[in-house]
């Protein structure tokens, strides 16, 4: 018996290769998912079973299940939801054909009229994912603009920190700086009384504690998020600065809070610690606690920085001052603050931060496995991000030097761990490098970073 025409099962694979991953859901009946964000859904797997392990994202057009892979189409999805080995014909086959919901081509040469009917049917398949890609596409436009606006809003309305409603951050921040007064900050500005919001964890049982050391066994957990719902568990005065793009455009916002007198504090922020244990599933009874961390993001970061001296006003826009060029950056804003007062705020240099180690570094081409520490499930090795950055990636996918800046030193974290930032910094060196421009990572003592240094200085006057 012969096999189905060349032809026709190239074009039955292409028509399934059209099929997007939401499509394919609503095909093969996947059901018991609920909304957990924006454009994703999550819930039990037919195949491994749990409470939440499964998700997929019609606008990413992505689908994840953690007992086994992830995909961006509905091929690979029906292969996952229906057993199939796609490295074999027929097993890729039968999965063309579940996120069809019709069968494979059979031995028959397609007539004239069939294939007539196929392409059409192909060709209006198209048209409709395509439709549903830009559908998809503004939405996610819509919701990135209507955060970047928020968190544009947030900064704009905050307080100078230069009057009394910033007193709380001078105070953070020259307890921070080992008792130095932060330099003139004129884009950091202040929230008198800001909330903290946390969201829920499905199948979990959330709880916080207020203490400066991890709490004992004796420690009072107050339960949060009970409905299922977000809940702000504190406010406190938080500082406010804006994160900035290339061309000067605010696109986002950076939240430190800081702790209020008497309240339990962590490096003058407040000191909350979250407990939450698991309810069902493999990990039923499980519990974990971590200090939530008092840093925030809104809006949108990725490319931007953020200005702390040696940047101008123009026009609506917050720009590199042209005159200099020089340009410090680090992680956190306060440990290039540190090294902005030991270098006694030297004029020719531009002091930004980048938020986040991801944000300066960029992603990197391959990870490599960590020498000690092990993954989630204690067998394997640990993955890190390699110091050789990802080629052909997009100037705005990570923060990026002024052209005019002839000189680069970029501010580690020595109490970060030393393999991951290590390689990160690595990347970001060879990243932001170029022929004319001088290029240098400063280090602190292991352990420490810039402030602690500071600090030292301070006492050991």
């Amino acid at each position: 018996m012969n096999r189905p025409d060349r032809a026709l099962i190239d074009a039955f694979v292409e028509e399934a290769r059209q099929v997007s991953v939401g499509e394919a859901a609503d095909r093969l009946g996947v059901a018991g998912l609920k909304r957990v964000s924006t454009g994703e859904e999550a819930g039990p797997c037919s195949v491994c079973g749990g409470t939440d392990r499964f998700s997929i994202n019609r606008g990413r057009n992505a689908w994840n299940c953690r007992g086994a892979d992830g995909g961006h189409d509905g091929i690979s999805l029906a292969a996952h939801l229906s057993g199939l080995d796609v490295s074999q014909r027929e097993g890729f086959l039968a999965a063309c054909a579940a996120a069809l919901g019709r069968d494979a081509p059979g031995d028959e040469a397609e007539s004239a009229e069939e294939r007539a009917q196929r392409e059409a049917r192909l060709a209006k398949r198209r048209r409709e994912a395509e439709a549903k890609r830009a559908e998809a596409e503004r939405m996610q436009n819509v919701y990135r603009e209507k955060e970047i606006a928020k968190a544009r809003g947030k900064w704009a309305h905050a307080a100078p920190i230069a009057g009394r409603a910033g007193a709380p951050v001078i105070a953070y921040l020259t307890a921070r700086l080992g008792g130095f007064a932060p330099p003139a900050l004129p884009f950091a500005r202040v929230i008198a009384d800001e909330n903290y919001w946390l969201q829920p964890q499905k199948g979990k049982a959330m709880a916080v504690c207020v203490s400066a050391d991890r709490p004992g066994p004796d420690a009072v957990w107050r339960p949060v998020c009970g409905r299922g719902e977000v809940e702000a568990i504190f406010s406190s005065p938080a500082m406010v600065l804006p994160f900035v793009m290339p061309d000067g455009a605010i696109v986002g916002c950076h939240l430190t809070w800081i702790a209020r007198a008497g309240m339990a504090s962590h490096k003058g922020r407040p000191s909350v610690w979250l407990r939450e244990e698991a309810l069902d599933g493999p990990d039923a009874g499980s519990v974990t606690i971590a200090r939530l961390p008092m840093k925030k993001m809104r809006g949108v970061k990725k490319g931007g920085l953020l200005p702390l001296v040696g940047s101008v006003a123009i026009d609506g826009r917050i720009l590199p001052d042209p005159a200099r060029t020089r340009f410090v950056c680090g992680e956190g804003s306060e440990n290039v603050l540190a090294v902005a007062i030991a270098e006694g705020g030297a004029t020719d240099t531009i002091y930004v931060a980048a938020g986040d180690l991801g944000n300066l570094a960029g992603r990197a081409a391959a990870r490599f496995p960590h020498p000690t520490l092990k993954n989630k499930g204690g067998k394997a090795p640990l993955q890190v991000a390699g110091p050789i950055p990802k080629p052909d990636e997009p100037a705005d996918a990570s923060a990026q030097v002024p052209d005019h800046v002839t000189e680069v030193l970029l501010v580690a974290d020595g109490d970060s761990e030393l393999i991951a930032t290590g390689a990160a910094m690595m990347r970001a060196e060879a990243r932001l490098s170029r022929p004319d421009r001088s290029m240098v990572t400063a280090w602190p003592p292991a352990g420490m970073d810039f402030c602690d240094l500071l600090s030292a200085r301070e006492e050991a006057a």
